[in-house]
């Protein structure tokens, strides 16, 4: 499948190492400024473990081993700070505990916090009607900041909800969408994407939608709607 499974790096093992977490301050977002601070660790023997960007904030984190660093924290705070277009370096180094957990980095979504919970957890949340409630307006909220696009482009947003790798089919006033995913139980995903579709449809249609039928196929689950009248 041509999709990447990306995780939210909330720890790092951290036995017998070094680990530290970088957070820069850019001044402006242009071509170039990641490969240069790359370039910086890598020079000195650093590895990269994790690399996220927030464009709007202009900042960039950094989880890096420095176990095999060859320069001081204070030289490379120094040559990170050299380049124009760095405002501000900030830093934390954890030393040889089982566990690093990066505090300088909190996950959002459209820069608003969020609360991350695996979809296993959720399956026992289904059975509640006030849950199944929550999924729906959170389609209708996601649909409500989309608008003049295809249709096929904007069902993707429930790809960043957590609900597979998603694609459009119409034919004969029938949407389907179709989740693919090879790491989620299908039938908790089924659950979810009637509900999340089910709001996010029926804002954009303008049009209260409905669940005819669904269908299963390797690690894909395909569920159809159809507005009503």
């Amino acid at each position: 499948m041509e999709v990447l499974y990306r995780d939210f790096a909330m720890s790092f093992e951290g036995k017998d190492k070094v680990l530290g977490e970088f957070l820069i301050k850019f001044t402006a977002d242009r071509p170039g400024i990641l490969a240069a601070l790359s370039n910086v660790f890598a020079d000195h023997g650093i590895n990269i473990l994790n690399i996220s960007v927030n464009r709007t904030q202009l900042l960039l984190h950094f989880v890096v081993d420095l176990t095999n660093m060859d320069a001081s924290l204070n030289d490379l705070e120094k040559e990170l700070k050299k380049f124009s277009f760095v405002e501000w370096v900030r830093y934390r180094i954890v030393e040889r505990e089982a566990f690093m957990v990066p505090s300088m980095i909190m996950p959002t979504f459209r820069d608003k916090q969020i609360l991350v919970v695996e979809l296993e957890k959720v399956k026992d949340l289904l059975t509640n009607p006030e849950f199944r409630r929550i999924i729906r307006d959170l389609g209708i909220y996601d649909a409500s900041l989309l608008r003049n696009s295809n249709l096929g482009e904007l069902i993707k947003m429930g790809q960043f909800r957590g609900l597979g790798k998603v694609v459009l089919i119409e034919r004969n006033g029938t949407i389907t969408i179709k989740s693919c995913s090879e790491l989620n139980d299908k039938h908790v995903m089924e659950e979810l994407m009637i509900e999340y579709y089910t709001g996010f449809l029926s804002q954009i249609l303008k049009s209260n939608v409905e669940a005819v039928s669904k269908n299963y196929e390797g690690d894909c689950v395909s569920i159809s709607f159809r507005a009503l009248k």
